[in-house]
């Protein structure tokens, strides 16, 4: 009787082995399928980390199974964690959606305060809202422009030939930079674009320009419509011979058409320019500028200044609309 109870106890324990070792191989199991989901989300960016943090906590369900392989797993993932989070504040402040990129930067700083990166992140956040608040409110203010720009043009030919961007001679490359200096008065200003909470503005221009090109000197009239469409009109005073064939000290009247895409505080431009004495001599030039656009109008005041940044502090945008 002894002998039996001890075979039907021996049965029984080697089934409940069985049964826990199969038990922990299904664990095991989805243990390794769980963290091999985890892993794969954490090697691209952009992921939910909503979904990720759902994810890991079906993952610490099974922790016991491999307990270094869950902590290795679990520190991968605070990291990530943080470098989305500041990747996405510095996506949302990049796109002026500054409401946004403030929010998250205050929760952040206030969980990781003592972080260097945070730290950083932060100062960095803070200064480009205050030159989105500060842009927005010294641009719609604009009423001159000083503008220098540096140009290329091609040789001048006969208008009836065409005028490609290269100089008949190697020599002759570095002669036609032009070098130019305008100052402008502003009229029709009005808001244009607006991306996130930053507000541009577009506007014309009427003033003077100056250009130096392969020896002549040309005071100009210029006007810019939109900051997009420009003509200018003057004199070219011809210090040196700047074309073949042509005698020496000959001035010329010019005209030039430019067309600009602004960019910011930079245009990129084409041009027309067309030299002429009126006589025998004319001349055609294409040409592409790049120039700096330095904008001036009222001062912002000290009290201005100081309300962007108890809305920078505060988080309000209001000012941006």
């Amino acid at each position: 009787m002894l002998n039996q109870c001890c075979k039907i106890a021996f049965v029984a324990a080697l089934f409940f082995n069985n049964a826990l070792i199969a038990q922990d191989s299904l664990k095991l199991e989805k243990f390794n399928e769980i963290a091999s989901r985890v892993k794969k989300m954490m090697r691209k960016k952009g992921n939910s980390l909503e979904h990720l943090t759902v994810v890991h906590r079906q993952l610490s369900e099974y922790a016991d199974v491999n307990p270094e392989e869950f902590k290795k797993i679990s520190e991968k993932r605070i990291k990530y964690n943080l470098k989305e989070r500041v990747r996405y504040i510095k996506m949302r402040s990049r796109t002026y959606n500054l409401q946004q990129a403030l929010v998250s930067m205050a929760i952040l700083e206030n969980e990781k305060p003592d972080l260097i990166k945070v730290q950083k992140l932060s100062t960095k956040t803070k200064t480009k809202a205050h030159g989105a608040l500060l842009k927005n409110i010294t641009e719609s203010r604009t009423k001159y422009t000083i503008e220098p720009s540096i140009s290329y043009f091609t040789w001048g030919k006969n208008p009836s030939e065409f005028a490609f961007f290269n100089a008949p001679d190697a020599d002759k490359t570095i002669q036609n930079a032009m070098f130019s200096l305008a100052g402008y008065r502003t009229f029709k200003l009005r808001p244009s674009k607006k991306v996130g909470k930053r507000q541009f503005y577009t506007y014309s221009q009427a003033g003077l320009k100056i250009d130096y090109f392969n020896g002549m000197l040309m005071p100009q009239l210029s006007a810019l419509f939109t900051q997009t469409s420009g003509i200018d009109i003057g004199y070219a005073f011809n210090f040196s011979n700047p074309q073949d064939d042509v005698p020496e000290g000959t001035n010329f009247y010019t005209i030039n058409i430019a067309a600009y895409y602004p960019i910011n505080q930079v245009s990129i431009g084409l041009n027309a320019r067309l030299l002429s004495d009126f006589s025998d001599n004319h001349f055609l030039h294409y040409g592409i500028t790049l120039k700096y656009n330095l904008k001036l109008g009222k001062k912002i005041t000290s009290a201005e200044l100081s309300k962007i940044k108890s809305d920078i502090q505060n988080i309000n945008m209001s000012p941006l609309k």
